[in-house]
């Protein structure tokens, strides 16, 4: 019988080339509304603040093609000081004038979770000189890359699969893109429950993941489900097979009529993070529940990032 895991902590991730040390006591929603305190008196004491208008971020490959990606807040410096932490499409007020260098940190939710807010350890910083003029306000449309040499394991349903479906009472199929997601290409995956099909499980195929204790490493998905789904870890220590779940992942909508999709970040760092674990993969579970008779999943771009 397996149990959710809850994560304890923030794992250290890697790829830091700036100083990040914001406070990580304050609750995240309140550090803008302190800098406009912060703001507000130095405008009485003579300081007038410049501003950027941020619009939402996005990823893009090195080939200039868009991927999909759900960035929620950024860090933001000024010629490497610390200007707060803001959601992306927020107007930011800056102290400063003239030609100021702005780097900006990706961040996401982890797991899902809203309250659980981290720079984004495999997005590279966005930075740009830019003009700073008291009491305008500059457009700025941050445009993020993956690190260099970043590992990426990738399902995109585009040619084949590397899911491998087990224990299940249903398979997964491809079926066309309705290109109402970012990035998804020509197909996606589908999984229907039905009562004579009521559990799915797949697990994630080829070789086993090689991620060091101590080493960060993210499940992104794309999904769209009216039944929530259940991600999880295997892996062996001295010969013996454990199974951990982890994430709990909610329904986007109650019918294929009416669900979008959404984008996660799910840490996979510390359930593997057993001393002695190898042979490490991730599964994805999901079964009829409270009584329903149906249930629709589809999955995109579902890839394992390392470094």
């Amino acid at each position: 019988m397996t149990k959710t895991i809850l994560i304890p902590a923030p794992v250290r991730y890697p790829h830091r080339n700036i100083m990040t040390l914001l406070s990580r006591s304050a609750p995240l929603r309140i550090v803008p509304v302190l800098l406009l305190v912060a703001v507000s008196a130095c405008k009485k004491d003579g300081g007038t603040p410049a501003y950027i208008q941020l619009t939402p971020a996005v990823v893009r490959a090195a080939n200039g093609d868009t991927i999909s990606s759900k960035i929620t807040d950024l860090w933001v410096y000024v010629d490497d000081q610390p200007a707060g932490v803001w959601e992306s499409g927020r107007r930011v007020p800056l102290l400063g004038s003239g030609t100021s260098n702005v780097k900006l940190i990706a961040g996401v939710r982890k797991d899902g979770v809203t309250n659980d807010r981290i720079q984004y350890p495999f997005y590279a910083t966005w930075s740009q000189d830019l003009a700073l003029v008291p009491e305008q306000a500059l457009t700025v449309a941050p445009v993020f890359h993956y690190f260099e040499g970043v590992d990426i394991w990738l399902q995109d349903f585009e040619a084949g699969f590397q899911l491998d479906t087990v224990d299940s009472k249903t398979d997964i199929v491809t079926v066309p893109a309705d290109g109402s997601l970012v990035g998804q290409g020509d197909f996606s995956g589908a999984i229907t429950l039905d009562a004579q099909h009521d559990v799915f499980k797949c697990v994630s195929g080829g070789d086993p993941f090689l991620v060091p204790n101590g080493t960060a490493a993210f499940l992104e998905m794309d999904y769209r489900s009216d039944t929530r789904m259940l991600v999880g870890v295997r892996y062996s220590v001295s010969g013996v097979p454990y199974e951990a779940a982890h994430v709990y992942v909610a329904p986007t909508g109650t019918s294929p009529g009416n669900w979008t999709w959404n984008k996660i970040y799910i840490d996979l760092a510390s359930p593997w993070g057993v001393t002695g674990a190898v042979e490490k993969r991730f599964y994805i579970r999901a079964q009829l529940e409270n009584g329903a008779t149906s249930g629709h999943i589809e999955l995109d771009n579902v890839k394992l990032v390392r470094p």
